[in-house]
């Protein structure tokens, strides 16, 4: 599921990078991916190599999930606009934010990428054989418990810039999580493995201080007075072990 759409008089202008709210910053992304082409055949090719590489190790496929098609695209976007090149903008906002901010039901464990800017006009093959030659990347594209994954490719400078993203989706919201809460939300996380039991949730400010949190699904719009923005996490556990799901961002409205 895909962030809420652009609002009518957000304008893309990547001069000085996307809105430094969470609302602007979704709203900017939404609108710079309307207005621009991707070449969505390349990065089919790059995911198909992907899970060719997966299949000869004996590892499960990558789904393409549409968000992280979203967030990779937007990183990259921004890369060829202002000419850089690495895994957080220039604002110092990774991968993970950028998957929170504009999915809205994620709940996922683990994330990884892939970034390489080669000459424009390099082909699908050229650009694996670039992907590969790291050895951190090799590792991401057989990690086993990579699940999801998410491409983005934009050209600029006479270059191309490349994001993959892999992602370890171990559930969902039943509901799109609202990006402004106006009041009290419910949501109901469903967790892809059955043997996981929900044991609650948190939401944390971007330093990671607790604004609040419970058993029961239900958040207070209330709870982010102190906070532009918080992050919530889903609580799981198995025996005695319990384990934090990345789950969307959210702002007061």
């Amino acid at each position: 599921m895909t962030a809420l759409p652009a609002q009518a008089q957000t304008n893309c202008d990547l001069s000085d990078g996307y809105g430094q709210t969470l609302v602007s910053y979704v709203d900017e992304v939404e609108a710079c991916l309307a207005e621009a082409t991707f070449d969505g055949d390349l990065e089919t090719a790059i995911a198909d190599h992907t899970n060719a590489v997966r299949n000869d190790k004996g590892e499960a496929a990558l789904e393409r999930r549409a968000s992280l098609d979203a967030a990779a695209r937007a990183h990259a976007l921004d890369m060829a606009a202002r000419n850089y090149a690495g895994h957080n903008d220039l604002e110092g906002r990774g991968h993970v934010y950028r998957m929170r901010a504009i999915d809205r039901q994620v709940l996922a464990s683990a994330t990884g990428a892939n970034v390489v800017v080669l000459d424009a006009g390099a082909d699908a093959d050229t650009i694996f054989a670039t992907i590969q030659s790291d050895e951190a990347n090799r590792e991401n594209l057989t990690r086993d418990r990579f699940n999801a994954t998410g491409l983005g490719i934009a050209e600029g400078n006479g270059r191309i810039y490349v994001v993959q993203m892999l992602t370890t989706v171990d559930g969902e919201l039943e509901n799109p999580l609202p990006l402004a809460l106006a009041d009290a939300t419910s949501f109901n996380p469903q967790i892809n493995e059955g043997m996981f039991r929900t044991a609650g949730w948190n939401l944390s400010d971007e330093d990671g201080n607790r604004l609040a949190g419970g058993r029961l699904m239900r958040m207070n719009a209330d709870s982010l007075e102190r906070a532009d923005a918080g992050y919530l996490d889903v609580l799981v556990e198995l025996n005695a072990d319990t384990y934090v799901l990345k789950g969307p961002m959210v702002s007061r409205q």
